[in-house]
């Protein structure tokens, strides 16, 4: 027997509780899940990302080598976490990609009516690639999610094999243009929590 509504958000909150989020998302957290007709089941508050992966596409085998979730991040900040990765040995027979991701969050909604009143403000707010993930079956307690992502990314090539393609000029260019669009991601994630308070 599928689970109702309630049950499925008291067992997301139950996880959120142990597992935390970005201190920056927790008030629109909040905001979300004090309503009836709405619970988060995961976000991010956008990151920059050090990752090494055997190829392009491989997800699934991809290893943190740095993770920031706040701008701005360094050079000398992203040099530091290569060399720690590069002893450890994560980086051999791997590229190297630097990631900016927006902030993203995944909300289940009671209902077709209150999933497109989140998504106008979430739009509106600057998330322009938000939409309707999947509506589940609603005579069997059923729901629609919503995805909220804004259109800010960015994944670069730095290097292969503890290689850098890339000298100290070029990795502060690529820096600079993630810390502006991590810096960006902030200020729509303001306006969001904005637009959630107005529309209660």
């Amino acid at each position: 027997m599928a689970l109702t509504f309630e049950k499925q958000k008291d067992r997301a909150l139950e996880r959120l509780r142990l597992r935390g989020a970005d201190e920056e998302i927790v008030p629109i957290l909040s905001k979300i899940n004090s309503s009836e007709d709405f619970f988060t089941t995961s976000s991010c508050s956008g990151r920059i990302v050090l990752i090494s992966i055997p190829e392009i596409g491989a997800k699934r085998e991809a290893k943190f080598i740095g993770k920031w979730h706040r701008p701005p991040v360094s050079r000398e900040e992203v040099q530091e976490a290569l060399k720690l990765k590069w002893r450890e040995g994560i980086t051999e027979g791997r590229e190297i990609w630097l990631l900016s991701q927006s902030p993203i969050l995944h909300v289940a909604c009671r209902d077709l009516e209150k999933a497109k009143a989140l998504l106008r403000i979430a739009i509106e707010s600057g998330f322009k690639y938000s939409g309707i993930k999947a509506i589940s079956n609603f005579k069997d307690n059923g729901k629609v999610m919503v995805e909220i992502v804004s259109t800010e990314r960015m994944d670069v090539p730095l290097g292969k094999d503890g290689v850098m393609f890339c000298n100290e000029g070029y990795m502060d260019f690529i820096l600079s243009k993630a810390n502006f669009m991590l810096e960006r991601e902030k200020g729509k994630l303001k306006r969001f929590y904005d637009g959630l308070k107005e529309a209660e």
